[in-house]
């Protein structure tokens, strides 16, 4: 009898040997697909980087958040982040978890640079994964810049001072003066009057090379200065004067005022204040075009206005009979009080948040927000009368 070869059906058989294959594979603890593809080690990154927290004022504070992100294909796994570097730079903010990173996240750290001196300053912020032997570093850089200051002038003492805005680092600049009284700041020297001595005087912001710029005024007052022009009262001739910022071109730019005592500049207006006799509700806010005509009063019924600022939308100004400090729109609109019990104030400055101003009746200089609130004391022991005052870049 002849033998027949048993008949498989092919689909059968290849899926027997599938089998076959696969278990032997999986014996041997391998896909049947082939090799297990390899984890890519974890990759940490800091962004920006490197960092630069830019130009910052002394005293000042700025914060920045940088990510840190994971981008290979692992975990990395009990991360911690530190700085190193001086104390101006600080870690106020860390959402990086110790527990560890995962492949494709991020988190982030928030760093803080308060310069207390000018200079240029580094850190190096880092981020370790202590399980995985892996870091990022990122180079941070600051530059502490000079912060804004006070000048005013000491008309007893004939000394033109300097301090910081919150009334530290009180130094004398400049001495020997007859009677200073205005004082304007631009932005590389100061300027004052010297009332007793006649004159309009001028030196570098630190007090160097002292110069007398004007000379012959009866009795000059409050003074204000512009990127190209200079401009004093002089309330003992009723004038309103201007000058190129060497003193030549000396101009009656305004004249028949009756008192006019401060003066300020703004944009294309100049504004003084009148005191027009120094009677109770006699003075006057003024103002005119920056060559003097198209003069107007602004308001009326003020008490002895001596002193007088100006910012990009409103002017401010101070009753020396009733220690009175107001505001209001640059066309004399939306009169607001301030203070209420400044003490005989002769000078007042403003910044972008503060109001600024003296009292020469008890030697001291005040400080608020610009709406009047938070009043404080920042200078004391000013017994010889401190007068104009003026915020300067240095």
């Amino acid at each position: 009898m002849r033998w027949i070869r048993p008949i498989v059906p092919r689909v059968l058989a290849g899926s027997m040997t599938a089998l076959a294959l696969g278990i032997g594979a999986a014996a041997m603890g391998v896909s049947a697909a082939g090799p297990a593809a390899a984890k890519t080690p974890p990759l940490l990154k800091f962004s920006p980087s490197p960092d630069d927290f830019g130009l910052v004022t002394t005293g000042q504070t700025t914060s920045q958040t940088l990510t840190l992100t994971n981008s290979g294909g692992s975990a990395a796994a009990v991360l911690s982040v530190t700085l190193a570097g001086p104390a101006a730079f600080a870690i106020t903010n860390d959402t990086c978890a110790a527990a560890g990173l995962g492949p494709g996240m991020s988190c982030t750290v928030t760093v803080q640079f308060a310069p207390s001196s000018t200079g240029t300053l580094t850190a190096v912020l880092t981020a370790v994964s202590k399980k995985a032997a892996v870091s990022a570093t990122d180079a941070l850089t600051g530059t502490g810049t000079p912060g804004a200051h006070l000048y005013w002038a000491n008309f007893g003492s004939g000394k033109i001072e300097e301090a910081n805005l919150d009334g530290t680092g009180l130094t004398g600049i400049v001495g020997s003066q007859s009677g200073p009284d205005g004082v304007a700041v631009g932005a590389s020297q100061i300027y004052w009057t010297d009332e007793l001595g006649g004159t309009i005087m001028a030196a570098n912001l630190d007090g160097t090379g002292v110069t007398t710029l004007v000379t012959g005024q009866t009795q000059p007052a409050g003074i204000a200065v512009s990127a190209t022009r200079i401009y004093w009262a002089d309330p003992g001739s009723g004038v309103i004067m201007a000058a190129n910022p060497d003193g030549s071109g000396v101009t009656n730019l305004i004249t028949g005022q009756g008192g006019p005592s401060a003066v300020a500049v703004s944009g294309s207006h100049i504004y003084w204040t009148d005191t027009n006799g120094g009677g109770l509700g006699a003075g006057t806010i003024m103002a005119a075009n920056l060559d003097g005509s198209g003069v107007t009063t602004l308001v009326t019924g003020q008490d002895a206005p001596q002193a007088m600022t100006v910012d990009s939308s409103r002017i401010y100004w101070a009753n020396f009979l009733t220690g009175i400090i107001q505001s209001a729109n640059l066309d004399g609109t939306g009169v607001t009080t301030l203070v209420t019990n400044a003490f005989d104030p002769e000078g007042v400055a403003v910044d972008s948040s503060h109001i600024y101003w003296t009292n020469p009746g008890n030697g001291q200089i005040g400080k608020a927000n610009l709406d009047g609130t938070n009043q404080q004391v920042i200078v004391t022991g000013q017994n010889s009368g401190p007068a104009g005052i003026a915020v300067g870049p240095q």
